[in-house]
């Protein structure tokens, strides 16, 4: 629907401007959401890309061939031959480290094999071991964290399962299992002491739990249609390829048709995403009517309890008494700070936002670090009126 407003506007470039042309091609060529997969196949189609060979998440079967054509879609074309000389199939390049890629692929700038293994670690995150996970260890190590889901294959190629978990030894982790971060050999550990008590074996096989339904709807993304289409539609993209299933009206708003079904779908959200864009917030302000529909969907997110997160590019908060009564609680929540260079940065805070993982940092009246303030933000009020101990 974006693609074909930009198209009749002349406006393709703008795709590749804010960074969305490789994400829909990893949408496109993935297994993940059939109607993602369709939207961003439509879109490729409509702005002129080559549509993308649908590649299987069964990463352990796949080819050489299957190999080097992931390494085109994510940028890596240029060492296609490499890869092919050493014959590279799934299960040795679910392996690799950085020395081989040095040494053997003849990846000598570091910052390149860092970009890599980055794009290698959400593959491995991502992939479906199932041809090769009989005891479901990647479903285990997802409850330590989503994070250590990059670890399963390793861990299974050296012969580990479920029920061998508890021999395991820091030796093995770091020798065996390639696992360099010492942290996560920690808690790995620390799970595996806590046993049967917190990662029961029978809650994998037996009926599932309440705890391991996933809720209907992961997402949903609020926008100002005039300033915010672009941000919205990024998000989605970026937030669907890390597994997210995300809700963003481009079909009602572009009709001009909005009933209680949109609101149904902001109350079955687990997480709220507000793109706060310059003015998103200005009809707002003078809605005597309640008329505004960026206003009913903030009110029916604060009245559902769900995680709000506003995301914020180049906008400036009103302060709360300007804004209706039914929504100022909105000004109370910490958010992210988008920053198109580092974009990169801002989804992955955003990412532990949505898992819960930076809830020390959501509370009214949190401190950051100067760090932090690069993808991270507060209402500008809201600062002025902390104690002096407090910094940002």
């Amino acid at each position: 629907m974006e693609a074909g407003i930009k198209k009749d506007q002349d406006r393709i470039k703008v795709f590749y401007e804010i960074g969305a042309v490789r994400p829909l091609i990893r949408v496109a060529s993935s297994s993940c959401n059939p109607t993602a997969v369709r939207f961003a196949v439509q879109a490729l189609t409509i702005i002129g890309e080559e549509i993308p060979s649908k590649l299987s998440l069964s990463v352990p079967t796949w080819s050489t061939d299957d190999v080097l054509t992931w390494l085109k879609q994510i940028g890596f074309g240029g060492f296609r031959d490499a890869f092919k000389d050493s014959q590279v199939d799934g299960d040795l390049l679910l392996l690799l480290t950085d020395e081989q890629l040095r040494d053997d692929i003849s990846m000598s700038n570091s910052l390149i094999r860092k970009r890599f293994l980055r794009e290698l670690v959400e593959l491995k995150t991502s992939a479906d071991y199932s041809s090769c996970d009989s005891t479901k260890l990647r479903r285990w190590l997802r409850r330590v964290g989503p994070e250590y889901m990059q670890y399963t294959y390793h861990m299974v190629h050296c012969g580990i399962d479920r029920t061998t978990l508890e021999w395991l030894t820091e030796d093995h982790l770091l020798e065996d299992c390639g696992i360099v971060n010492g942290v996560h050999r920690m808690k790995i550990q620390n799970a595996i002491k806590a046993g049967s008590r917190l990662f029961p074996l029978s809650s994998e096989t037996s009926s599932p739990s309440k705890e391991n339904i996933a809720p209907k709807l992961d997402v949903f993304i609020s926008y100002r249609r005039a300033t915010g289409s672009q941000l919205a539609s990024l998000l989605k993209v970026h937030l669907q390829l890390r597994g997210f299933n995300v809700f963003i009206d481009v079909e009602k708003l572009e009709a001009g048709k909005f009933d209680n079904k949109l609101l149904e779908n902001v109350k079955k959200a687990k997480n709220f995403i507000l793109v706060l864009t310059p003015d998103a917030l200005d009809r707002c302000i003078t809605d005597t009517e309640g008329k505004d529909w960026v206003r009913k969907e903030i009110v029916a997110a604060i009245e559902s309890s769900c995680n709000i997160v506003p995301v914020m590019s180049s906008f400036s908060w009103p302060t709360p008494e300007e804004l209706p009564e039914d929504m100022r609680a909105v000004c109370y929540f910490n958010g992210i700070k988008w920053i198109h260079d580092y974009q990169d940065a801002c989804i992955d805070k955003l990412e532990r936002f949505l898992r819960g993982e930076d809830m020390s940092k959501r509370g009214r009246l949190s401190k950051m670090s100067s760090k932090d303030e690069e993808v991270f933000d507060t209402p500008r009020y809201r600062l002025h009126r902390m104690g002096s101990s407090d910094s940002i």
